[in-house]
């Protein structure tokens, strides 16, 4: 009898492993950046399984150098194309090479390279400051900054904002440009001037050389000081000298100060009779007026001190009555007798209310002398 030996074939089919992601994927860069291509075959149990990755475009192998690089981190493979290019785009395919009998699917990606595609521009943002003050500008773009790498660059009325801390030439306004924890980018201004107003702009310039700006209209607000005090200051010509005193000790860098009257600066030099006197005792100012009278030296009088930013003032409206002598006092006694100085007296006595209020004295002499050819009215 024979026997027959049955052969029984097993045949093993391997389980292809296709990258985690569909097998073709379509790819956008923007020119002058740097593109990476990702391949990761997550059911793959032992990264070392994969021998190498072969990286292909339109069918040619590329190898490692200035412009390719290749990177691995457990199951996934990257490719880096540094500074693509229009003639990058196309098809690329990731091959893997097994030292087992494990079947890995190849990853092919389309790639198209063009110029970035930028949002909107926004709308320009009016801002409002006020001079000798401070304000600040802020653009959030770092999303976009972070990924493409652009550079951050700052505009007044259209022209680059040079190194240093001044705004532009004209101005003394301060900036500092910087970037915070959250990517955004700030422009600060200090000691603003009526010259920082003007249109400033963040530029973020891409690698393909386009240009996206959010742009800030500043207004710089003229900083007008406090209304002046002001006092009202009647005296009469009896009084013969009177002072109006200006206190600037309570302000804080005083640059200059004047006095004026009536709209016109007065000094040392404007009196020549010497009626009017000017005094400065530290930041005490007195303006000093002798031998008064109704007519030189009524007016309004006004105490300027010029600060950084403005002017502030203490105005003295200023009247001098004409002398009430001849109705406040008694009519002049009698001359008296000459005596051994050859000198001669006479009086009169103040008959108003409150005589020693307004004049300082109740009676009043004269004196004359005995050789005059006219007697003394």
């Amino acid at each position: 009898m024979e026997k027959f030996c049955l052969l029984t074939l097993a045949v093993l089919t391997a389980l292809l492993i296709l990258p985690s992601e569909a097998q073709t994927q379509s790819k956008f860069f923007a020119i002058g950046t740097d593109a990476s291509l990702e391949c990761t075959w997550n059911d793959l149990e032992n990264p070392e399984d994969i021998q190498v990755v072969k990286w292909t475009f339109k069918g040619r192998r590329l190898r490692e150098g200035k412009r390719y690089q290749y990177s691995s981190e457990g199951n996934t493979h990257n490719l880096l194309i540094k500074n693509i290019q229009k003639k990058d785009k196309g098809s690329y395919i990731c091959s893997p090479k097994m030292r087992t009998d494990q079947l890995l699917g190849d990853g092919k990606f389309v790639v198209s390279v063009d110029k970035a595609r930028l949002p909107e521009m926004p709308e320009p943002r009016d801002v409002r400051m006020t001079e000798g003050g401070t304000g600040n500008l802020n653009c959030n773009y770092h999303q976009a900054k972070e990924r493409y790498g652009l550079k951050l660059f700052w505009t007044y009325n259209g022209e680059k904002i040079a190194e240093g801390d001044v705004v532009h030439s004209g101005t003394n306004a301060n900036y500092r440009a910087y970037t915070d924890e959250e990517g955004r980018d700030w422009l600060a201004l200090s000691n603003l001037d009526l010259e920082a107003a003007g249109a400033y702009k963040c530029n973020y310039k891409y690698p393909d050389k386009q240009i996206f700006s959010m742009k800030f209209n500043v207004l710089v607000k003229d900083l007008t000081g406090p209304a002046d005090q002001i006092r009202n200051v009647t005296v009469n010509e009896d009084r013969y000298t009177q002072s109006l005193i200006c206190d600037l000790s309570s302000l804080t860098n005083v640059l200059s100060y004047r006095w004026e009257k009536d709209g016109e600066v007065i000094n040392n030099e404007t009196d020549s009779s010497g009626k009017m006197i000017l005094l400065e005792d530290d930041m005490v100012k007195t303006l000093e007026f002798d031998d008064l009278n109704s007519e030189e030296h009524s007016g309004a009088y006004r105490c300027v001190a010029e600060l950084e930013y403005y002017e502030t003032g203490l105005t003295f409206n200023f009247v001098v009555e004409e002398s009430t002598k001849e109705r406040d006092f008694a009519p002049w006694s009698q001359w008296s007798s000459c005596d051994n100085a050859g000198k001669k007296y006479r009086f009169r006595t103040c008959i108003a209310d409150g005589c020693s209020d307004l004049y300082g004295f109740v009676y009043e002499v004269q004196t004359g002398y005995c050789d005059e050819d006219d007697e003394m009215e």
